[in-house]
């Protein structure tokens, strides 16, 4: 692995981190930024805070999609990881609503916004510039590699957030893992500006086929892919979400777990599987992408419900852990199957702007709204079984898209992305 694409990856941990920072601080921040006399309780607030983030990143996808298609991956991969970093560095110093009344949870959801915005196109950009590299063995495994390192990055978030919680620190110590994310933004950053572009952006760029409007060019050619993009950046994120954020507040406040519980808990779901990621480019490359993905989604839709009722009607520490290596499993392979598939579905003049743009609008709608509708569905039904319909629904939809994007992928993607070297 060559210094461009361990640059490129560094990105990748530190969006792990933030991520699961504020996802596991969701409950403990609840409290200290959202007043209880909201219409929503206080965990509710702090979820839709948490989805926040999430909605920023298609308009992130369109801002850095187009400037990675027009002036070079780098130059995208390079301004997001600084720009994170900015409201990354105010969550940590944020007075509470105790101190700033209003203002305090609406410059929390603010600087979530800015966050998504930031990273929106971040993730789907290192993977197309390590994919865009000549001349790497084994791109399977890299790619691979590169996205147990967002799980290892959200372990490393955990473990250092275990450490800030623990009793013999302040009040408040939980600060740090939001500065030290920020820290790890601008280090990111000074990797990133010392990257050369990838080689065959700099082939579209020689051969002047640098297209004037990337995102429109896409809109208008490539629709199947864009659909098919965008529900897989949805539905990918659902069985984590559900694994860690939303069965944090079970944990919480139907089990009584602590707060260094969970975290090491959460710890062992985002390290385990990143060893799952990490080790499953033999199965790529022997069953390859598509059957790894539907044998996946077919698990998820199948047994789902049965599980989940089994889970929730036998309330426990042992069944929650059971339910969590279930989500884990499946959540692993199908998603180090679809980091080697997605930049596959468009050509190389404006695949930034559309793989980016649709794949962060995926995660808005469905990936960070997972915690939310999760809750939702168990306060309606006074249940808590029924959050099992949303991991059906996003199976179905997933397998929906990847038989779309079978169909929309040209001869002309294959020849020109991910040939083997």
């Amino acid at each position: 692995m060559n210094k461009n694409i361990g640059a490129a990856i560094a990105g990748v941990v530190f969006e792990g981190y933030n991520n699961i920072v504020y996802g596991f601080f969701a409950v403990i921040l609840a409290p200290l930024f959202f007043p209880d006399n909201l219409c929503v309780s206080p965990i509710t607030a702090s979820f839709i805070a948490f989805a926040a983030g999430f909605v920023g990143r298609p308009f992130g996808g369109i801002i850095f999609g187009y400037i990675g298609d027009k002036f070079g991956r780098k130059s995208a991969l390079t301004l997001s990881s600084l720009l994170a970093a900015i409201p990354t560095l105010i969550i940590g110093i944020l007075p509470t609503y105790d101190s700033i009344g209003v203002f305090s949870p609406i410059l929390l959801i603010s600087c979530r916004l800015l966050q998504g915005v930031a990273i929106g196109a971040d993730y789907t950009g290192v993977l197309i510039y390590v994919s865009e590299q000549l001349g790497v063995r084994n791109k399977n495994f890299i790619i691979s590699a590169l996205v147990s390192l967002g799980f290892f990055g959200a372990a490393l978030g955990i473990a250092i957030s275990c450490f800030l919680n623990s009793s013999f620190m302040p009040e408040g110590s939980w600060r740090f893992s939001f500065i030290l994310a920020a820290m790890a933004g601008i280090f990111t950053w000074s990797l990133r500006i010392k990257m050369e572009e990838s080689h065959f952006y700099q082939q579209i760029k020689t051969e002047e086929k640098i297209e004037k409007n990337p995102f429109m060019s896409s809109l208008h050619n490539d629709k199947r892919q864009l659909f098919a993009s965008c529900i897989l950046g949805g539905a990918n994120l659902v069985p984590i979400y559900l694994a860690t954020v939303y069965l944090n507040s079970i944990f919480k406040e139907l089990l009584g777990m602590s707060a260094n519980y969970i975290l090491l808990d959460n710890f062992l779901v985002f390290f385990g599987g990143g060893i799952l990621i990490l080790s499953s480019s033999r199965l790529l490359s022997k069953y390859g992408e598509v059957k790894i993905m539907k044998m996946c989604m077919y698990m998820f839709a199948l047994f789902s419900i049965p599980l989940f009722m089994y889970v929730f009607k036998n309330l426990s520490l042992t069944s929650l852990l059971i339910m969590q290596v279930f989500l884990i499993i499946g959540d692993a392979l199908q998603i180090a199957a679809l980091a080697n598939f997605l930049p596959k579905l468009f050509p190389t003049s404006r695949r930034y702007s559309g793989l980016g743009t649709s794949y962060a609008l995926g995660q808005a709608l469905l990936g960070g709204t997972t915690p939310v509708i999760a809750y939702f569905l168990t306060t309606l039904t006074g249940e808590l079984w029924p959050a099992s319909y949303l991991l059906v629904a996003a199976s179905v939809l997933y397998l929906v898209a990847i038989s779309v994007a079978q169909r929309a992928i040209s001869p002309e993607h294959h020849e020109t992305l991910l040939k083997k070297h």
